[in-house]
């Protein structure tokens, strides 16, 4: 079962449109493609960088949905990813009125497939240091785009992600070294992370339908 991931970046046709009434006509395109099972929309906060106004993201059939660009032309601009989880968990499956981080990322052609996988490795172990981190999934993009991972954690509170997560010694004392210019391990050459509020666990929802493979 695919998943697309899409960071919304408001277009001209959208300035000055009340916000419930635009979100009702993403939501009212988005819904007319074909393959598409389940919609989540939600509109990015404060403090997010490299990213659009709003994440989406879609649960598929068998084949991606074609055409999101094309059916939010002049409503927004569109980067997305089409992925499949690669591992995550959940402590909190039904999680309700959380916030739903989304970090796509790129890492360098010049990265090895060792470091790429201990890069993997090491955001999957970061659960095991940070409670606050509730539900999480980390993927590979299969689409050719921007980015080749998708790393998604849900969370009961702003606090938790941009406190504990972003702060954390694990983070910055281990993590942090794949992601810097000036250290040796550096991977990842691009970023985008959003976070929105979210209604009820995404992560959940999925992993009835989802096969996890490395």
């Amino acid at each position: 079962m695919p998943i697309e991931t899409a960071q919304l970046r408001l277009g001209s046709d959208s300035v000055g449109m009340d916000a419930p009434i635009l979100e009702r006509q993403l939501l009212a395109r988005v819904s007319e493609l074909p393959g598409v099972r389940q919609i989540a929309l939600g509109r990015n906060m404060e403090g997010s960088f490299g990213a659009g106004d709003y994440t989406l993201d879609l649960e598929l059939a068998d084949a991606p949905a074609m055409g999101l660009a094309s059916a939010l032309r002049g409503l927004a601009e569109v980067d997305s990813v089409v992925y499949r989880p690669i591992g995550g968990g959940q402590r909190e499956p039904l999680l309700r009125d959380g916030v739903w981080r989304t970090l796509m990322f790129r890492v360098r052609p010049q990265a090895s497939a060792q470091q790429v996988r201990a890069l993997e490795r090491d955001l999957l172990r970061m659960p095991d240091y940070m409670p606050g981190i509730l539900n999480w999934r980390l993927a590979r993009v299969l689409s050719a785009d921007t980015w080749t991972h998708v790393w998604q954690q849900e969370f009961a509170s702003v606090n938790d992600l941009l406190g504990e997560y972003l702060m954390h010694p694990f983070h910055w004392g281990w993590v942090d070294r794949w992601f810097d210019p000036e250290c040796p391990d550096w991977t990842v050459e691009a970023i985008s992370h959003a976070f929105c509020p979210l209604t009820t666990s995404l992560i959940a929802s999925h992993t009835s339908k989802e096969t996890y493979t490395s």
